[in-house]
């Protein structure tokens, strides 16, 4: 066993924070559609798609949407377009499921309308323009499409394609979580507690945050978790900041599987539990959260834990180095220069700890030997 021990594990002030707004993200599912959508006559050829799609018959259902999507049918274009957007029985195409989406859109169909928002605001196979979202995202919240309220109300919020209005956020959020909609919820909770558009927050930040949160939604989990840890819309309670915590990062939420993980560690709040926190930082680190990784390297190179792996140790905290991470690339620097754990080489030493000057001289507060250590090699 190293008689030197690492330095302590890096826990920043102010990474331990609540999740900020974020946009709904599109997934596979169909998602809704409007009342008018839901009338049209569906072709027999697109339910055999559907079928096809099904069992795996991948070729099958293309061949049968591309050619309704040719003749006009807007479901078929824009299941189409989906193929070509996620590489389904085809190669990923990003142009061209943008093509399709906008031949649905143009007839209506919400769920294009909504699918060409995210693909402007995101810059997917055409060129970000969120002017464009935003005519896109309002043609679809029209159409009754509840996941485009909530992004409308997101642009009205960050004045994106359109100019800032609360008003007209608070408007689209509502409609949204009053239809259920956990993202929204979770938005218009946020909005009630930081009071933005002077809204005064009378518990509708909690009700709002716990109505997503219960729904499953990581991120409202992970902010419903924080205003338990700091008393912030409700009273302070570690047993439901670990609760809520656990199930944001069970959910996959990284902050709350680093949150977790620190709670874990310091053992000042809940019982120390040195496995759980390696667990907890583990499964952070595997989501490439650098803050993590350098965490886990610590805690493999001082056996705290687990055994001792001075392997392991190493390979995390140059994962972490590697993401330009300046305390992960001192320490290699130093590890390297006083052969701690591994042969002395003054080389990549000064590789790292170069690194690490540079990264500093942004972010600022530097070990107090940084600069020594590099002297030393120049």
């Amino acid at each position: 066993m190293l008689a030197m021990r690492c330095r302590k594990l890096l826990f920043p002030d102010q990474f331990a924070r609540a999740a900020v707004l974020v946009c709904t993200v599109c997934l596979w599912c169909l998602g809704p559609t409007s009342a008018a959508q839901e009338a049209q006559a569906v072709p027999q050829q697109y339910e055999d798609a559907l079928a096809a799609l099904e069992q795996g018959q991948l070729e099958t259902a293309r061949g049968l949407w591309s050619a309704l999507a040719e003749q006009g049918d807007a479901a078929s274009q824009y299941q189409l377009a989906r193929m070509h957007h996620y590489g389904t029985g085809t190669a990923r195409n990003l142009v061209l499921a943008s093509t399709w989406y906008r031949a649905a859109a143009e007839q209506g169909y919400a769920n294009a309308q909504n699918a060409l928002g995210w693909r402007y605001y995101n810059g997917d196979g055409i060129l970000q323009d969120y002017i464009e979202a935003t005519h896109w995202f309002s043609r679809a919240a029209i159409n009754g499409h509840t996941g485009a309220r909530n992004q409308l109300g997101w642009m009205f919020l960050h004045g994106l394609g359109v100019p800032r209005d609360i008003s007209e956020a608070k408007k689209w959020l509502q409609d949204a979580a009053d239809r259920g909609y956990a993202e929204a919820q979770n938005n218009l909770g946020w909005m009630y507690l930081k009071g933005i558009g002077d809204l005064e927050d009378n518990g509708q930040s909690l009700d709002w945050i716990a109505k997503a949160a219960k729904q499953g939604l990581a991120k409202a989990q992970d902010n419903l978790g924080w205003m338990y840890h700091t008393g912030t819309g409700v009273e302070k309670n570690i047993n439901q900041t670990v609760h809520w915590y656990r199930k944001a990062a069970l959910n996959g939420h990284v902050d709350a599987q680093f949150k977790l993980g620190t709670l874990c560690y310091n053992g000042t709040e809940i019982t120390q539990d040195l496995p759980g926190a390696l667990r907890w930082f583990e499964m952070g680190a595997q989501q490439n959260l650098a803050q993590a990784q350098f965490n886990l390297g610590v805690m493999y190179f001082n056996g705290e834990g687990a055994a001792q792996d001075i392997g392991k140790a190493f390979a995390w905290l140059e994962k972490a180095a590697q993401q330009e991470f300046a305390i992960a690339q001192y320490t290699l620097g130093t590890f390297y220069q006083d052969g701690i754990g591994v042969k002395k080489n003054n080389i990549r030493a000064e590789q790292w700890l170069n690194k690490a000057v540079a990264n500093y001289e942004i972010s600022g507060n530097a070990p107090e030997d940084l600069n020594q250590r590099y002297q030393q090699l120049h």
